[in-house]
């Protein structure tokens, strides 16, 4: 199960955003080194810092747990390091309608990885036959664009995206340290881990 609904956004200071691949090096009787992925894609990992938490952001923060059942339920995640796209390439014109995947290119030197985006924002997202906007239809919640363009166009997107995670614990812990006439202020830490599924 999926909820499609974005956590808070109004993270602190000293959180943290990472991407982890999985390697595998087997050091070889003549000393050097043979590496395999064993996986094709990264997994997100996030430690989230709310910081002074006002008591109704708060009741986000908890509602959420609570409604997913801590690490049961998948939701969005805004990954304030890694959510814009700008002309990212997804294929070219066929002269009929075709379903593209959304995808981000990150190249260093001759090398570049796709990363799909399933999680795209909705009324952010803008496609481009041959460097003009164009009419398409794009699904929200699985990243896949229904567009027509000319035979050999470049068609390639622009906007924002999220990321699809879960929390990582089925525990979540808060401390307070203010209070108010209507409420503590609240400071919680939680960890996130993509959802891929």
């Amino acid at each position: 199960m999926f909820n499609e609904t974005r956590l808070l956004d109004c993270v602190s200071y000293g959180s943290q955003f990472g991407q982890e691949f999985k390697t595998r090096i087997t050091q070889l009787r003549n000393g050097r080194e043979r590496r395999n992925a064993d996986w094709a894609l990264p997994l997100g990992r996030y430690s989230v810092t709310y910081q002074a938490l006002k008591p109704e952001d708060h009741l986000l923060v908890r509602g959420a747990h609570m409604a997913c059942m801590g690490s049961l339920i998948a939701f969005r995640f805004k990954d304030w390091t890694d959510y814009l796209g700008e002309h990212e390439l997804i294929g070219e014109g066929t002269g009929v309608a075709q379903t593209l995947a959304l995808s981000k290119s990150y190249a260093f030197g001759p090398i570049s990885f796709a990363r799909p985006i399933t999680k795209p924002v909705a009324g952010t997202i803008v496609i481009y036959e041959g460097g003009q906007p164009v009419a398409a239809s794009v699904n929200y919640t699985t990243g896949m664009v229904t567009v027509t363009a000319p035979p050999g166009s470049p068609i390639t997107w622009s906007g924002e995206f999220d990321v699809p995670v879960r929390f990582e614990s089925d525990r979540l812990d808060c401390d307070p340290i203010a209070r108010f006439s209507n409420g503590y202020v609240l400071t919680a830490d939680v960890d996130l881990v993509e959802d891929r599924q």
